[in-house]
């Protein structure tokens, strides 16, 4: 039998299977059959392969990437509801696909930016970096903020210019999509008679329904029980951290004279400003191989105009016109405009620049060109500030600078340092002289001091430092400001007892019982409107009247979820009532009836407020259009989203 599969194993059969072996190994490498992979992504996109099974497009959106993005989307609500904003009901998981969603239609973006062979350019690139407000100093770019911020980052130059010529590229292709946006002038009109659009309505104002009965001990535990999430207390941390505020760093406050006047004269141009002559010449050429006799008729013919030019009431422009050899400033009368030293060197800048008067004509000046018989026909005299008077401001303007470079090097150095040992603060903090301070435990989502900054909370919660315990990168917090963290301490999130938490249950419970009660009354009563009931009879039942709202349009200052209702409810007929249904609180509802619809009307517009709806709706589109594209793009692309690791 072995014999059997040796002699066999030298066949053609036996080389091929080597062959797609060695290939296989080749590409997805031996350890590939021992280490199995342990995935992390919170999504990963893949686009089709260039070749059978190779060249495909592959990205995967990190945990910590996607924590940091939902941090942001949670800061944002909590500033737009302010204190309506629920934490709890943001934690649910269509909230973190929403987010989800954005990240992965960015990654598809790039990646069709890549495939379609976009690209941005080194120049584009940079003057991208140089508008960005976190790199800039009193409003001007600064290499040591850009240092700085990209330290913070923990990112390379190439890796974070990488990064930037990316997301230009992926703008780009929605730019042009969205670019595309127009409106015709049917559009217009049909858009202008819609929005004009007035609907009378009727509405009954639901009172909501009285009060449940107390509800028992069991009652409540068996909702805490099946609300667990809402009683979780979130993990928390506490930090170590060091903090570097330019503001407060030991600068000198004085600056000796002679630094001063240094500083002066290395930046003398912006204090002294030389005079601004003004030129007009006549050109009397003069071949390059001509020879001696030539060149001095030639020089002879010049000094005639000169001296002729120099004559009481002589027109120089009309000189010029009539003699220069120079094609292009003849019909100009010779004017060559403001001439600054080193323009034009030799003979010609000695003429030019001896003359002191306007209108002053110098003797014919000899240049490759031939001779030119040169007027000064402008001078704007210089200005200068001395020393003295700018004094104060170069001092201001030292000390400010000495602030930036005391704020960078201190910042380095603490980089540097801790970059030697990422798994300890405090050694580096006494390497360089600072203080070590600490936190008390606080959420992903807000905290006290320093952990009110979202900043802040947002690194302490990132992977390497709540897990791995690393040292932080710098954080900015604001101009020439930094943190660095360090978690020192994590209590994961657990279920909060229930006798603590025993009376917001309850509210919860009431809440709840109210809400579905009130949903109930308003869907009986709508079902009851809608087979006919009057309105009147219906809104008395209940203890209401019925309110009169004539001439609604979609700008009136009503709820928004009225306004939509109403608008979205079809137009009445005499056998067909067209009634709805709003919620407008937890626990509050009403009825609204559709009485009449008229159409908008869109009288007489002049041009330029046409052209600008005009504008507006062409914008509207654009922004569908390019979020259609964005949608058909990502059918292109298989997605995988792992929602148990959101």
């Amino acid at each position: 039998m072995l014999q059997t599969i040796r002699d066999k194993s030298s066949g053609w059969m036996a080389f091929t299977i080597l062959g797609l072996v060695i290939i296989t190994m080749a590409f997805f490498g031996v350890e590939s059959y021992f280490s199995p992979k342990i995935e992390t992504y919170s999504a990963k996109i893949e686009g089709p392969a260039k070749f059978w099974i190779w060249g495909k497009q592959v990205r995967e959106i990190s945990q910590d990437r996607f924590q940091r993005r939902f941090e942001q989307a949670r800061q944002a609500e909590r500033s737009r509801q302010g204190e309506a904003f629920d934490s709890a009901r943001f934690e649910a998981i269509e909230s973190k696909r929403e987010v989800l969603d954005r990240l992965i239609d960015e990654e598809v973006l790039a990646m069709a930016a890549e495939r379609d062979g976009i690209t941005i350019g080194e120049a584009e690139v940079a003057a991208e970096l140089k508008q960005m407000q976190e790199f800039q100093v009193n409003g001007q770019y600064s290499a040591d903020q850009y240092r700085l911020g990209l330290a913070s980052r923990g990112l390379t130059h190439g890796q974070f210019v990488a990064t930037v010529a990316a997301d230009m590229a992926s703008r780009t292709v929605t730019g042009e999509v969205a670019s595309t946006g127009l409106a015709t002038d049917a559009e217009l009109e049909a858009y202008l008679v819609l929005a004009r659009e007035e609907r009378d309505l009727e509405l009954i104002d639901l009172p909501t329904p009285a009060a449940p009965e107390a509800p028992t001990d069991d009652d409540l535990k068996a909702w805490y029980d099946s609300h667990g999430d809402r009683y979780t207390r979130p993990e928390q941390v506490a930090i170590e951290y060091v903090e570097i505020d330019g503001a407060t760093l030991e600068v000198p406050t004085v600056v000796d004279e002679q630094t001063l006047r240094e500083r002066y004269d290395e930046q003398r141009s912006r204090y002294v400003t030389e005079p601004v002559r003004t030129a007009a010449h006549i050109l009397v050429s003069v071949p390059a191989d001509a020879d001696e006799a030539e060149v001095e008729a030639a020089r002879e013919r010049a000094q005639a105009l000169a001296d002729q030019a120099r004559e009481p009431g002589a027109d120089f422009a009309a000189l010029a016109g009539e003699h220069s050899d120079d094609i292009g400033s003849k019909a100009d009368g010779g004017m060559l405009g403001p001439i600054e030293a080193g323009v034009f060197e030799g003979p010609f800048q000695d003429a030019l620049f001896g003359l002191d008067e306007v209108g002053q004509v110098a003797d014919p000046a000899r240049t490759p060109e031939g001779w030119h018989v040169i007027q000064l026909a402008d001078l704007e005299p210089g200005s200068e500030r001395s020393f003295e008077e700018v004094r104060g401001e170069i001092e201001a303007e030292y000390l400010a600078t000495e602030r930036d470079r005391v704020y960078s090097e201190l910042g380095n150095r603490l980089i540097e340092r801790i970059y030697r040992d990422p798994t300890a603060l405090a050694p580096a903090a006494e390497e360089v002289g600072l203080e070590v301070n600490r936190t008390g435990l606080f959420a992903r989502d807000a905290g006290e001091g320093i952990a009110a900054i979202p900043e802040v909370r947002q690194a302490a919660f990132a992977d390497a430092q709540r897990v791995d315990r690393q040292v932080s990168d710098a954080v900015e917090i604001g101009p020439n400001h930094l943190v660095v963290v360090h978690v020192v301490e994590v209590e994961p999130a657990a279920l909060i007892p229930f006798e603590d938490v025993r009376e917001r249950v309850r509210a919860d419970l009431v809440a709840d019982s109210l809400s579905k009660a009130s949903q109930a009354q308003a869907e009986a009563l709508l079902e009851r409107a809608r087979a006919g009931e009057s309105f009147t009879d219906l809104a008395s039942e209940v203890g209401r009247t019925v309110a009169e709202l004539p001439a609604v349009s979609r700008q009136a200052q009503l709820p928004p979820a009225l306004i939509e209702e109403a608008f979205r409810l079809p137009v009445p007929t005499a056998d067909v009532a067209s009634v709805g249904m709003v919620r407008l609180g937890v626990d509050r509802h009403a009825l609204v009836r559709v009485v009449e619809v008229r159409e908008g009307e869109v009288g007489e517009l002049d041009d330029a407020t046409r052209e600008a709806l005009r504008q507006q709706l062409g914008q509207a589109r654009a922004v569908v259009e390019a979020e259609a594209y964005v949608r058909a793009l990502r059918r292109q692309f298989t997605v995988t989203v792992a929602e148990d690791r959101l």
